[in-house]
Formats: C-alpha cells, sequence, structure tokens
C-alpha cells in the first residue's frame, strides 16, 4: 500500500444499529484502512456492533457521554488521533447514514489520483413515500432521489416558513475527503476544514449516498435527540443544524406525520414525481448492499 494513501475514516454514532454494520462492512470493502468511531451514549446495540469490530482490530472505538452536540470537536479529536496515532494520510469523516462510493469502488485510487488538500463529494439523498407499507429493509425501500436538486429558498424564519418542496429535495452542502497534513479542525457538519497555511480544494468522483431518514420511528427517534442536544449547545449559532431545529419544534407542535412531511414526499406524491421526471430510481446501493454487481 503506498504510504500516501494510507485512508482512516471516522464514525461519529449514537444508537445507530440498523446500519452502523454495513457501514462499516461497506467501507472497509471500498478501501478505508482503519476507523475511529466516536459511541455517543448508544443504549440499541450499536456500541455491541462496535466492541465485534474493535476485536478484529480494524475499529478504535471511544466512548463520549456529552450530549450537548459539540460535533465538530469530537471528529476533530478523532482526525487528529487518525492523524498522529495511527499515520493517516487521508481522512474520510463520516455519519453511520452516508455510504462513500468511487467510480472504481476503490476510495484508494482516487486519492492516489487527487493534487489538491480537500476533495469536495456530492451527496444524494435517498428516501422513500413517508406514508408507504413496506416490510422491505431500509436498503431496498429508499431508491429514490431528486434528479437535480432544488436549490433551498431563502427563509425569514428557518424553523417555521413552508418549504416548497420536501426537505430531501434540496440540494444539500457537500462534503470533503481531507488530507491529515496541516489539519486543525473540521467544521460543524464534515463540510468544511481549518488547515494551517494555503490548501488547495478540487471536486471529486466520490459520491456520498445518504439515507437520513430510514422509517418514522428511527427519525422520531432522532429527531427528539438532536433536537435536543443543539438546544444545551449555546456556542452554536441558531443556523447549524437548523433542520433538525425545524423539526423539533415541528413533532412537538404538529406532530410526527407533519414532520415526515416536511421532509419526505408521501408515497403518493413521490409516484407523480417520478411521473414528472422530477425524482429518478437508483438502486445503486440497493444493489451493494445486497451483495449484487453493479455495472
Amino acid at each position: 500500500m503506498p504510504l500516501d494513501s494510507m485512508l482512516v475514516m471516522t464514525l461519529l454514532v449514537r444508537d445507530e444499529v440498523d446500519i452502523i454494520r454495513r457501514n462499516i462492512e461497506f467501507h472497509l470493502a471500498q478501501g478505508v484502512d482503519h476507523i475511529i468511531a466516536t459511541d455517543n451514549g448508544s443504549v440499541d446495540g450499536t456500541r455491541d456492533i462496535l466492541s465485534d469490530f474493535e476485536r478484529r482490530g480494524v475499529v478504535d472505538v471511544l466512548d463520549e457521554p456529552g450530549r450537548d452536540h459539540s460535533q465538530a470537536e469530537w471528529v476533530t479529536r478523532m482526525a487528529l488521533m487518525a492523524r498522529d496515532r495511527f499515520g493517516a494520510r487521508w481522512l474520510l469523516n463520516a455519519d453511520a447514514d452516508e455510504f462513500w462510493l468511487a467510480p472504481s469502488r476503490d476510495l484508494k485510487r482516487e486519492l492516489l489520483a487527487a493534487d489538491a488538500d480537500t476533495l469536495v463529494c456530492q451527496r444524494r439523498e435517498m428516501m422513500f413515500g413517508y406514508d408507504s407499507a413496506t416490510a422491505a429493509p431500509w436498503h431496498q425501500t429508499l431508491v429514490y432521489r431528486t434528479v437535480s436538486p432544488k436549490r433551498r429558498p431563502r427563509l425569514n424564519d428557518n424553523l417555521s416558513d413552508p418549504l416548497p418542496y420536501p426537505y430531501l429535495y434540496f440540494a444539500l452542502p457537500p462534503k470533503l475527503l481531507m488530507r491529515a497534513a496541516r489539519l486543525r479542525k473540521v467544521g460543524n457538519g464534515n463540510h468544511t476544514a481549518k488547515y494551517d497555511g494555503k490548501t488547495k480544494q478540487s471536486s471529486s468522483g466520490v459520491t456520498i449516498y445518504h439515507f437520513p431518514i430510514r422509517s418514522a420511528a428511527q427519525f422520531e427517534r432522532k429527531v427528539r435527540r438532536g433536537g435536543q442536544a443543539l438546544a444545551r449547545n449555546t456556542r452554536l449559532s441558531e443556523g447549524v443544524g437548523w433542520h433538525w431545529r425545524r423539526w423539533y419544534r415541528k413533532l412537538a407542535s404538529e406532530g410526527l406525520e407533519a414532520t415526515l412531511a416536511d421532509a419526505l414526499p408521501s408515497a403518493d406524491r413521490l409516484a407523480r414525481d417520478f411521473d414528472n421526471g422530477l425524482l429518478m430510481k437508483d438502486v445503486t446501493m440497493a444493489d451493494l448492499l445486497s451483495g449484487a454487481e453493479v455495472a
């Protein structure tokens, strides 16, 4: 393995038992050399799964009991640990619901060709009809995304103004693959990074398949936890995690169905928007996570 391709992934997780094993196995198969995971007090079995991988020697686990959404601090801690203790040359700072896919199915190939410090990776927001009745697992159900993501409008009040489309129809900020050398800090959401000295940035062929909402129950738990944690952290501006703040308020005032409808299309709308060309079916990850080959 060329020294300059040493790739370490960081994961910040809490109660992700439905997705964490697939995430880790997928990224190890895609060329990640090692994983550092911070478990933020999971109680659903996520921590046990992380321990399984830790015993195999492919994951190191940190336990973080904090409940104030200090995400940037926790991810930066992992990123610097990856560089200074494990010799990482590249960093992939991911969430449990993200799957980073290179065109060649080999993340190392993308890195070996890179001449920049940060590589911009676009996201694909995967969705389903929030009122669909299905017993299929999430990776076989979340197979729709926008053909061309919409630009998010400027709202007078991010927490209460109506959205013209469900939230997952919008173009959400990309994330970065980062060189470890000279890194000082990873920004909130893993969208930015601060370095010592000047840096160069370029676009990447790596695509992030994002599965933030996998069931109504999982979404409700995530909204409650996220909203409460953001409320505790008075250091963050109200723009940080605005959509979680919005959904936390909506869940309390209007209930779960209205909150789901703010984020996802109904089954009827999904069918209409698919027929009208706003949405497309993308089974790339459904096939990969089911073990099938993708051309």
